[in-house]
């Protein structure tokens, strides 16, 4: 990768550093002691990273990784011509996602909130040849039912920064109310390389899902982002939220990483790809039918349902290595000293980056620089930390739910945790007091023969192992309760079997496991619906269910509270913690 060092970028991010905030620690940076303490959170951005489960739950990302797109893989892109982008724009990874967009106007400049129409109008910089690319210049609430149709109905275009362009006459526009949009379909022409912001973060939401943007990338922590009245900066303004101006500025950080855009997730994973004459081959462009009618009723449920289907089948995976995650480039908040403490006292679950300092958030950004400038294009993947994870998960998250849910007895739950640990334990009799040696041996086990080769490895290890020898270390804890001996057996049982299960309990909400909320088995004709932005409810966080195409339009109270800007700076709430987490159990 050729190395280009952000000098203006960082001075520009070190400039918004308050005069009167302390200086930084001597020595601050990452620290194995800070990801052990957060653990748990660092092993579920590992476990979530593309994967739409996990990063609903776990939404406000806290983490971003180099990521490469190779050759050949399909992306899509909707809008109201066959005429494909030229300068930043959006990609979909999945058909539905983008045909949802790929949409005629349906009356007047203006209709519905920002960011309709074409996307950004020509501004006078055309986009430069493959190899001299230059920096690109430059009342609504979320519905809380899953209507897509409604989505398209309303104006909001799935361009990611686009205005609505003016009409050249009103019978321009005339002629293209009821026609259907375009859906362009591209391919890869080499491997492209990305900027990969993990949790919810192509959603505009208050909640802190744009804190890694704005706040550590583009150093803004000032401006208020609205729907209804969008901050006026010029011609780069525009877009919910801003997104347009949003999309710029990280495109411009991209050219000098020599990135080809930022990867995001709302609902579906996204693209934003700063040139699409680079890196893309247009493979068609198709004019959608007219939607009439048809978007209604029955046929409307059918779409929405068919666009929360093929959601769906990312859950768990984005499909046939279509990204390689590169870990080992990780860089995240959890690693540093800093504190992540949600001014919503009654969300301290999720971290938010309202409170770190800007002498600090300046540093993470440089040393997110550093390890983009001297990681080169052929850098391979050293340690696949995401499979180590789900070795892990795969292992104890079942049982651990069978545990908490279905087991009535202090013999069936030791029956299960003797299961789980037998293949630590020595049984020759040489080691008495062996259950030292035995936990060592669980902790360690699925790290085996891994050599962690950068600075990133070496946190991610530590993270891991912290959280591993609390698992074994808990279990044990539990198997000792549960085998001890007394002569009041039926009293003891009892309260043995609390006792255990409390350690259990507390072990399963100190790992936070995305998998403990996935639905049982969902017929066919059901998908597991669990919010994700600007769809959803609060209902449906707490507790995912199987929908169909009836039930899919759930009512409840929306999940993301509507657009709004990305929270501003706040103390630190009464009884509140510093975005670490639970305590181990």
């Amino acid at each position: 990768m050729a190395s280009r060092i952000l000098a203006v970028t960082l001075v520009a991010s070190l400039t918004h550093a308050a005069i009167n905030e302390p200086p930084l620690p001597k020595g601050f940076g990452p620290s194995l002691d800070d990801a052990k303490s957060r653990g748990p959170q660092i092993f579920n951005a590992i476990n979530n990273a593309m994967r739409q489960w996990g990063s609903s739950l776990h939404h406000n990302g806290m983490s971003v990784y180099l990521a490469t797109v190779p050759e050949g893989v399909i992306f899509h892109h909707g809008n109201d011509n066959e005429t494909s982008p030229e300068g930043p724009e959006w990609l979909a990874y999945e058909i539905e996602h983008a045909e949802g967009f790929a949409r005629g106007r349906h009356g007047p400049p203006g209709r519905g909130p920002p960011g309709g129409g074409r996307g950004p109008p020509d501004d006078g910089h055309p986009p430069p040849p493959n190899n001299d690319r230059k920096p690109p210049s430059g009342s609504r609430e979320a519905q809380s039912k899953f209507d897509l149709i409604r989505m398209k109905d309303e104006g909001t275009s799935q361009h990611v920064m686009g205005d609505e362009p003016p009409a050249e006459s009103p019978s321009d526009v005339h002629d293209m109310e009821g026609q259907g949009g375009w859906l362009h379909t591209y391919r890869t022409t080499r491997p492209l390389r990305y900027l990969y912001v993990d949790g919810m973060s192509g959603g505009k939401t208050s909640m802190g899902t744009l804190d890694t943007q704005d706040y550590l990338l583009r150093g803004d922590k000032t401006t208020v982002y609205t729907m209804d009245k969008p901050p006026h900066m010029g011609k780069r303004a525009g877009g919910p939220m801003d997104e347009r101006r949003r999309a710029y500025e990280l495109c411009e950080m991209c050219y000098y990483w020599d990135l080809s855009g930022i990867i995001r997730m709302e609902a579906g994973f996204e693209i934003i790809h700063c040139d699409f004459q680079d890196g893309l081959e247009q493979i068609q462009a198709l004019q959608r039918p007219d939607p009439g009618d048809g978007d209604r009723g029955k046929d409307g449920d059918v779409r929405n349902f068919e666009f929360m289907r093929a959601l769906s089948e990312r859950y768990y995976e984005i499909g046939s290595a279509r990204t390689t995650i590169e870990f080992s480039t990780m860089v995240s908040a959890f690693f540093y000293p800093v504190n992540l403490t949600n001014p919503d006292p009654k969300r301290p679950d999720l971290p938010r980056l309202a409170n770190v300092t800007d002498a600090e958030l300046a540093a993470i950004k440089a040393d997110l620089n550093r390890i983009i400038s001297e990681t080169p294009d052929n850098f391979s993947r050293t340690v696949d930390w995401q499979d180590v994870t789900d070795l892990i998960v795969t292992r104890y998250a079942d049982r651990f739910k069978y545990m908490t849910q279905k087991v009535t007895s202090a013999d069936q739950l030791l029956g299960e945790i003797n299961h789980l640990l037998t293949v630590y334990i020595d049984y020759s009799g040489k080691d008495v007091d062996q259950i030292p040696s035995a936990i060592n041996r669980c902790t360690d086990f699925y790290l085996h023969g891994i050599s962690p080769q950068t600075k990133a490895d070496h946190l991610i290890h530590a993270a891991i192992k912290s959280v591993t020898s609390q698992i074994c270390t808990k279990l044990f804890d539990a198997r000792e309760i549960l085998s001890s001996k007394s002569s009041d057996a039926a009293g003891l049982e009892t309260s043995k079997l609390s006792d255990a299960m409390h350690i259990i309990r507390s072990l399963v909400e100190y790992l936070g496991w995305a998998r403990f909320k996935r639905c049982s088995q969902c017929d066919v004709d059901e998908v597991c619906l669990i919010p994700m932005w600007p769809f959803g409810t609060k209902e449906d966080y707490d507790t995912p269910r199987c929908a169909n195409s009836s039930s899919i339009r759930g009512d409840g109270e929306n999940y993301w509270g509507g657009f709004g800007r990305p929270g501003g700076p706040g103390g630190r709430p009464g009884g509140g913690g510093d975005g670490r987490g639970p305590p181990p159990p």
